[in-house]
């Protein structure tokens, strides 16, 4: 067993990847680790009173290096050890011992759940810690988080014209233990709640977290909520928000880690584009697919045989409507899907603006470099099915947007072309390139 080292990890994505034209009759599809339940386990393992292990299959992607990139720098020790295909982290717990200034300055790399739970993490602490991230998380909205540390007695200074760096200073409530309200706005993301959920186990107080704006990511938050209660928490939710009370948190030995749901959609691009047969690997089960079993329930609509985990190409498919409200990471590849099937309407997505990139613009600008046509009418994006690909005339820029980056990837395999975000989709499947045997 050794101390976990991750890779470099990027400030920006400005490089090319050249994407070779290819053809695919078969393949197996193997789903990365789901970050959404990493992120969280790893961050209650870090204030858990004893070690915890945490197994999975697969590679883990950066932003889940991120976080464990952070949480060493504050004092977790954190080590490794690889058997065959799966790979077991044990985390050392600081339990109520506190965090430590390791080093005073802490990398998120390119993931806004770490950085909003990281952010929670560390106002437990006393000393002045500077968050910072790449570009694209240095200009991402940490408004709702920050305003809500600022009403905790917690210092957050914001360093530059970006929104990272920032200087972050505790303790929470200035240790005071008489109870208190706040006020959190979830209706850009639901992150913030996430983080003040798992940091509530560090408060020397119980608190009123009184919700404002209509939520969003649902099934993300309440994820939170299902773990923090399955491992000692007792969070309920009130008229306008949550109660949440002082607790420890108490993990099994071991918690293995299910497979990234989301990542399934480009596996149905792929076998929509080449009506190639594709077995796919660690689907979860629907409990912890957060919102993406809509690509299982809907495949009939998107012209998709699904029989075990084996998915191939049937039909044209129907037109229909599909709400992401709780599962907008599909924003991208499903639009592709439903333009070269039956077409539909993709409602349920006005947070996706605040995403690594403003994904309705950009979804809609990628659409356009393949020829695909599509309507935004302010509320939902109307997408005629059928359609057939254009050949794009100058490299596709990816925004650094990894889920844009996977799409486009998969689109070029049509033809042969340049992307502007070499390594972007490292971020959460480090193998989706060579799964799909390229370079």
């Amino acid at each position: 067993m050794t101390e976990y080292q991750s890779g470099s990890l990027s400030k920006s994505f400005d490089d090319l990847q050249y994407i070779p034209k290819r053809e695919f009759h078969s393949l197996e599809y193997s789903l990365p680790p789901s970050k959404s339940h990493m992120i969280r386990i790893l961050a209650l393992s870090a204030i858990n009173h004893g070690v915890c292990k945490i197994s999975f299959t697969g590679s883990l992607g950066k932003d889940i290096e991120s976080m464990i990139n952070s949480l060493q720098s504050i004092g977790v020790k954190i080590s490794q050890q690889i058997h065959n295909d799966e790979t077991t982290l044990t985390i050392y717990g600081i339990g109520k011992d506190g965090f430590s200034a390791e080093n005073l300055t802490v990398d998120c790399g390119n993931s806004g759940t770490a950085l909003r739970i990281v952010m929670g993490l560390i106002s437990s602490m006393k000393d002045k810690i500077t968050i910072i991230g790449d570009d694209s998380l240095s200009r991402r909205d940490n408004e709702s988080m920050i305003n809500s540390l600022l009403e905790a007695n917690v210092s957050v200074d914001k360093i530059g014209e970006n929104n990272l760096p920032l200087e972050i200073e505790g303790p929470w409530f200035n240790g005071n233990e008489v109870n208190r309200v706040i006020s959190l706005d979830c209706s850009k993301s639901s992150q913030p709640l996430t983080s003040w959920m798992i940091a509530s186990s560090l408060f020397p107080c119980n608190v009123d977290l009184k919700i404002s704006g209509p939520m969003v990511s649902n099934r993300h938050y309440q994820l939170t909520k299902q773990l923090c209660n399955k491992y000692g928490a007792a969070i309920v939710k009130s008229n306008d928000g949550y109660k949440l009370n002082k607790w420890d948190v108490s993990l099994p030995d071991e918690i293995i880690i299910p497979g990234d749901s989301s990542m399934a959609s480009f596996a149905i691009l792929l076998t929509k584009l080449h009506s190639c047969k594709i077995e796919l690997f660690n689907w979860p089960t629907n409990n912890d697919s957060l919102g993406n079993e809509i690509l299982y329930d809907s495949s009939n609509d998107l012209g998709i045989s699904w029989e075990k985990n084996v998915i191939s190409n049937i039909d044209e498919g129907e037109f229909s409507n599909y709400d992401l409200t709780n599962c907008n990471d599909l924003i991208t590849p499903l639009a592709v899907i439903i333009s070269l099937g039956g077409g539909g309407e993709i409602t349920g997505i006005s947070h996706t603006v605040y995403k690594e990139s403003n994904r309705i613009k950009r979804t809609l600008e990628l659409l356009d470099n393949f020829g695909l046509k599509s309507i935004y009418d302010g509320q939902k994006i109307i997408i005629e099915g059928g359609q057939k690909l254009v050949e794009p005339s100058l490299p596709i820029h990816c925004h650094d947007d990894h889920r844009l980056f996977m799409t486009a990837a998969i689109l070029m395999t049509k033809f042969g072309g340049d992307l502007i975000g070499k390594g972007l989709h490292c971020v959460a499947d480090v193998d989706f390139l060579t799964r799909l045997g390229i370079d």
